[in-house]
């Protein structure tokens, strides 16, 4: 595999006579983040399944780190309802090969602005909130790849800040490397450096961010997908 963090050759997956994915190829070198952008059924979630494993590629080779080094955030993996974030995060940090100290799950809490929500049961959290404590969640492997599907998705404007900023320090004073989709094409022009575009089940355009600006990136989404 080289120095890249993930590489997927020809990956095709169907479901039934539904093709999904087709012929995919993706590259995602070490230290960017990369956006996976499209419209909602056209398959990002499938494609982050199939990096995970949790779903099996019916052609092509899948190579990439250890899922012990992947940190994900998919909305069906949810964690204890009745537990606090603070006690999910001990259980299962308990599962992973180097338990994390207290220390390291109260920093975890802090810079993902949970502090307010940390002793909360899961299920008594607001959609915005249950988002952040399942960020949080992400990082207690202290993952070199984090996956995060729709992250952004139900916050409110504070939560929306707190998220991206967290994601820009991840990546710059951490050196994790992040796949992301969302819908929200402005976050994702201030947080990711590569665009890829995901049409009839193949990345069909990818584009860097130093060759365009939010106006370009919005046109080349309706262009795309008109």
């Amino acid at each position: 595999m080289g120095k890249n963090i993930i590489e997927l050759k020809n990956i095709s997956k169907k479901y039934f006579e539904n093709s999904v994915l087709s012929n995919l190829e993706l590259t995602i070198a070490p230290g960017m983040i990369t956006s996976v952008i499209g419209p909602n059924g056209c398959g990002k979630t499938t494609l982050f399944k199939l990096i995970l494993g949790i779903t099996d590629h019916d052609n092509g080779t899948v190579n990439k780190l250890s899922n012990d080094d992947i940190g994900f955030m998919l909305d069906d993996c949810r964690p204890y309802d009745r537990l606090t974030l603070f006690q999910n995060l001990t259980a299962l940090s308990k599962l992973s090969k180097i338990p994390a100290s207290r220390k390291t799950i109260n920093e975890i809490i802090s810079i993902t602005f949970c502090e307010k929500i940390k002793n909360k049961p899961f299920r008594t959290l607001s959609s915005g909130q249950q988002k952040k404590a399942l960020f949080a969640l992400t990082l207690i492997n202290d993952p070199k790849l984090l996956i995060l599907d729709e992250p952004l998705n139900s916050l409110d404007l504070k939560e929306r800040i707190d998220m991206i900023s967290t994601i820009r320090y991840l990546k710059e004073s951490r050196n994790k490397t992040i796949i992301i989709s969302s819908h929200d094409l402005s976050s994702l022009y201030e947080l990711c450096d590569l665009f890829c575009f995901l049409k009839d089940g193949k990345i069909i355009h990818i584009t860097e961010k130093k060759e365009m600006d939010t106006e370009i990136l919005s046109r080349l989404y309706l262009e795309i997908y008109k």
